[in-house]
């Protein structure tokens, strides 16, 4: 799907007037004074439905009002939510929202987004293409597992954005199950990224007595820190208590027995080989070899192979109907016997000379009556006819057998331990199984039937009723269970039943629930199991879409949900022409990946871009961030950097050279994101003193680097920017 826009329409426009460059959030009687609306319309107020109103309502913050409207089909009967209708501009519009009166009566004419997350995905998608005629600027954020036909939407659509809510949390529910340290992995185009959460063990040479400063480094990010004694904070936070990110001092160490959280580029994905470039094919099939995968290669082809077997026999058909023609006019031409060959006997022993019968046609004739060079012609007609059809014969009744024998395949074994149990073969089970597939995981997946024939060749299956059939799966010795059926009391019972058999002390039941009080709830009467509200998780992916940023997926890390989203940097954006650092620390994110432009105009990726880049207009830019992020930016509401005092005690030696001060001087304004020649002045000046404006990881990565080069202290200044 097309990214968009972090400024786009009016989200740029509130952060244009809203926020200058470096300028704080106005004081509450200006804000009050200029108010900026967005409006929006959340089709169908089920589950999803109403998460996705109280977290576009997370982005309501003086000035800025969100204006929600609603359509359903019928009268809410009960809310899932407290006090939601007081979350709603107006009572819920009655009626069909594929309706231009029902969408006209919800204000779609003045709205920025409309959020279709009705339960039935034919609707949705009249509804969509309603709500495009009525407003050709309005983005449209529509609940759909139609993927193909998604990417066909968006493109004649456009300002379109299509998520499927089952599916979107999956990931979630897969590593919950797996009980590893992996708490979330994903893919930006060719680069794989891998997020870990893990105990810190005495003697870690990554961790142990490392200051959080050395930790953002190369293709690695430190996210988060929970120790095992709360040290002190001198300053107070290094951001924001309201972010996940960067909340820990720079110069506080890592300690045997905290738990950290990082992020690392893990390896960059295999482009697929082109199809149609013979050299490429060849040059595939030798680097294979190479690495010995010639088994899976051989295996790939022969898949192919059988896939276009209607190719290949009508390919054969063809060549038949040729030999037979050859070698009927050359026996009709090259007779020379006493009696005239017709035309029908021509016809009729071509046809025995493709059904192998060449000593049928040649035994009765007289060497003078058919030349040699006919006859070995003939001869090699026939050998290639019964080439070609045992080749076929061959195709065809493996074919046969592949089908009709399916049950004489040998089923995978039900493991004796330390295997996963999903219940479940819905969207959610489908996508989970196919995760721990992908990670190699041992498991056995139980379900009233099976909704994929071929999943019982590749992963031990029971079918039949659940309860009843749950002790085949050994869950005395099972590593965790995963239910995820669409009904949420079976998921409970499962999850009780499952705790009471189990002989694994740390055995931790992973529950999809449809409401998120009852996942609170059972997170409560169960501590050790992991409560999942698979609409509660996908609702933020909702409402971050709303404001028109493309989100890419989300996992769960502590309390909190994260967002791996995409903005398209545009002219007029207050982030163009921003230092990583400060969008970063400012707005509580973490920059993962940062694609841009050469002065040759020649595109190309950062992976886990530094503090010291500054954004261009055109670049794209990957983050992970809350929901709480997701506003912060929307709104330009950016931290402030502390003030600190850049203390320089001795002057630079004479012997210096006019090339290293240039380097110093140039290498500290990009540090401390002062002009070169403010920098200039202070080395001129030394011993000076100068107030700059940093972040605390930037206060402290700049002394680091300049330590060798020259002889400086900072020191914070109590008072912030006004």
């Amino acid at each position: 799907m097309p990214a968009n826009s972090s400024s786009s329409s009016a989200a740029g426009q509130s952060r244009k007037r809203s926020v200058g460059p470096d300028t704080l959030m106005p004081s509450l009687a200006t804000r009050s004074a200029a108010t900026h609306q967005d409006r929006f319309i959340v089709c169908g107020l089920g589950s999803l439905g109403q998460q996705c109103v109280v977290n576009l309502k997370r982005f309501d913050y003086d000035p800025f009002e969100v204006i929600i409207t609603a359509i359903d089909q019928r009268q809410i009967g009960g809310w899932e939510i407290d006090n939601l209708p007081s979350y709603l501009a107006k009572p819920p519009v009655m009626g069909d929202c594929r309706r231009e009166d029902m969408l006209r009566a919800a204000g779609i004419d003045q709205s920025r987004a409309i959020l279709i997350v009705t339960s039935n995905e034919s609707t949705n998608i009249e509804c969509a293409i309603a709500a495009r005629r009525l407003n050709p600027h309005i983005q449209i954020i529509l609940r759909s597992s139609r993927h193909s036909l998604n990417t066909l939407l968006s493109r004649h659509l456009g300002k379109f954005i299509a998520l499927d809510a089952t599916e979107l949390p999956a990931m979630a529910f897969a590593l919950a199950g797996l009980g590893d340290d992996i708490v979330s992995v994903f893919k930006i185009g060719r680069h794989r990224f891998r997020v870990t959460e893990q105990f810190v063990r005495a003697g870690d040479s990554r961790f142990d007595q490392q200051a959080v400063q050395q930790l953002h480094q190369g293709n690695f990010r430190l996210l988060d820190l929970n120790p095992v004694d709360m040290p002190p904070q001198p300053m107070g936070w290094a951001t924001t208590a309201s972010s996940i990110f960067h909340r820990w001092q720079p110069h506080v160490r890592i300690a045997p027995g905290d738990r950290v959280a990082y992020i690392e580029a893990n390896k960059t994905a295999d482009l697929p080989a082109a199809k149609d470039n013979p050299i490429s094919a060849v040059g595939q099939w030798i680097d294979d070899l190479r690495h010995h995968d010639w088994q899976k290669r051989l295996a790939s082809w022969r898949r192919s192979s059988e896939e276009s077997l209607g190719r290949v026999v009508a390919i054969a058909l063809f060549t038949a109907i040729v030999l037979w023609l050859a070698g009927s006019l050359l026996l009709k031409f090259n007779y020379y016997g006493e009696f005239e060959l017709t035309w029908v006997k021509a016809i009729s022993l071509g046809a025995i000379l493709l059904l192998g019968g060449y000593g049928d046609v040649f035994g009765g004739f007289d060497p003078p009556a058919i030349p040699g060079w006919v006859q070995m012609v003939c001869l090699m007609i026939t050998l290639a006819s019964i080439l070609v059809v045992l080749g076929v014969l061959g195709l065809v009744a493996e074919r046969l057998l592949n089908s009709r024998f399916d049950f004489l395949q040998k089923r995978p074994r039900i493991p004796r331990s330390g295997h996963v149990v999903v219940v479940g073969l819905g969207r959610v089970g489908r996508k989970v199984t196919s995760l721990l597939a992908e990670f190699n995981q041992p498991m056995v997946a139980v379900a009233e039937k099976s909704q994929m024939p071929d999943l019982s060749t590749r992963v031990p299956l029971i079918i039949g009723n659940i309860l009843e059939e749950l002790p085949l799966a050994n869950l005395a010795t099972a590593k965790s269970i995963i239910a995820v059926t669409d009904d949420q009391m079976l998921n409970l019972e499962v999850a009780l039943f499952a705790s009471e058999k189990t002989l694994n002390h740390n055995f931790s039941p992973v529950v999809r629930t449809r409401s998120q009080s009852f996942s609170d709830n059972l997170t409560a009467m169960m501590p050790q199991a992991q409560t999942f509200c698979a609409y509660a998780l996908s609702a933020e992916a909702f409402a971050g879409a709303a404001f028109g940023e493309n989100i890419l997926g989300l996992f769960r890390l502590g309390a909190q949900n994260i967002l791996v989203t995409e903005y398209l940097i545009a002219l007029g954006d207050t982030l163009v022409g921003k230092q990583m650092g400060h969008i970063a620390y400012g707005y509580g994110v973490v920059p993962v990946l940062r694609e841009t432009q050469d002065a040759q105009g020649n595109r190309f990726e950062i992976l886990l871009p530094t503090d010291d880049q500054y954004l261009m207009a055109g670049d794209r830019l990957f983050v992970l961030s809350s929901i709480n992020g997701l506003r912060r930016i929307e709104r330009g509401e950016r931290t402030p950097p502390r003030r600190w005092r850049l203390v320089g005690d001795k002057p630079l030696p004479p012997q210096m050279s006019a090339e290293a001060i240039a380097d110093i001087v140039q290498q500290l304004s990009k540090l401390s994101d002062c002009s070169t020649d403010a920098i200039q002045g202070f080395i001129d000046r030394l011993p000076a003193a100068m107030d700059i404006d940093l972040y605390d990881y930037q206060a402290a990565r700049l002394v680091q680097a300049m330590k060798s080069h020259l002889s400086i202290r900072l020191t914070p200044v109590r008072e912030r920017r006004a």
